[in-house]
């Protein structure tokens, strides 16, 4: 008995958890903090029902082929879930491999003309890439979107071009304003720029925040190219367990929508 209780109340306490970690997200601002609300709602549901049935042993029940169908339905959602995010930790810890031929670094929110800490991640760990393979050519993949008062691109290109990167080295990619986009559109410049047709077959590396490479990955390979592959950059710690969870429910979409 007293074990059960505690199981639910971790339960509740845990729902709790996530709602005030929803709360933090709204008041920092940050993108689909939404989905914590339905989570929460979940592990209260779960502690609550059970501490009622506990306290309750007469009262309201559940029909057990309900309560057996909403259990296999949620020890199948649990099963999927941590196999997918063990891919994407499985990719976060990739080693990048050395000399590829081109680093598509793609682009994140600028703030008027200064990168957000997220894009500033991903330059410094391309600036260290690109230092360390100076053969390696980089498409700065990124358009303008709300708030923006230069392209993500441009914001790319003065960074690394403040670096000491050569210009001749920066391959602009300025229209994009999604990751379909800036791998459909980087594909045409780095046809361009080394005078082939498709720019898929180049030994390619995909740069992004660690949690964002693995949908990266698989967006490029079905999208056809041939030789890709994952160059992870740090991303905020204090809001790595959100970029997680979210990451899983993007990967979900994108699979139900065909696109990977």
């Amino acid at each position: 008995m007293l074990r059960k209780i505690i199981m639910y109340d971790v339960l509740i306490g845990v729902g709790a958890l996530c709602a005030l970690y929803l709360l933090v997200l709204l008041a920092m601002g940050v993108d689909f903090a939404i989905i914590w609300l339905p989570i929460s709602a979940v592990f209260f549901a779960l502690g609550g029902y059970g501490r009622y049935c506990l306290h309750h042993p007469g009262g309201f029940r559940l029909p057990a082929p309900l309560l057996a169908a909403a259990g296999a339905v949620l020890a199948l959602a649990l099963a999927v879930f941590l196999v997918v995010e063990g891919l994407i930790l499985k990719e976060m810890l990739t080693k990048p491999q050395a000399d590829m031929d081109v680093l598509i670094v793609l682009g994140a929110q600028v703030k008027g003309e200064q990168p957000s800490r997220a894009l500033l991640r991903r330059l410094e760990a391309a600036e260290r890439y690109l230092k360390e393979n100076p053969d390696t050519v980089a498409v700065l993949s990124g358009g303008k979107g709300d708030g923006e008062d230069i392209t993500e691109a441009e914001c790319m290109y003065r960074y690394f071009t403040g670096q000491g990167i050569d210009a001749s080295r920066l391959i602009l990619e300025d229209s994009s304003t999604s990751t379909a986009e800036n791998l459909t559109f980087s594909a045409g410049k780095i046809a361009e720029y080394f005078g082939e047709d498709g720019g898929m077959s180049r030994k390619t590396g995909l740069l992004s925040n660690n949690f964002h490479v693995y949908r990266a990955r698989l967006l490029a390979e079905k999208m056809g190219y041939t030789d890709v592959h994952s160059v992870p950059a740090a991303s905020d710690w204090r809001l790595q367990i959100h970029y997680l969870v979210r990451e899983f429910f993007a990967l979900c979409k994108e699979k139900a929508m065909g696109k990977i």
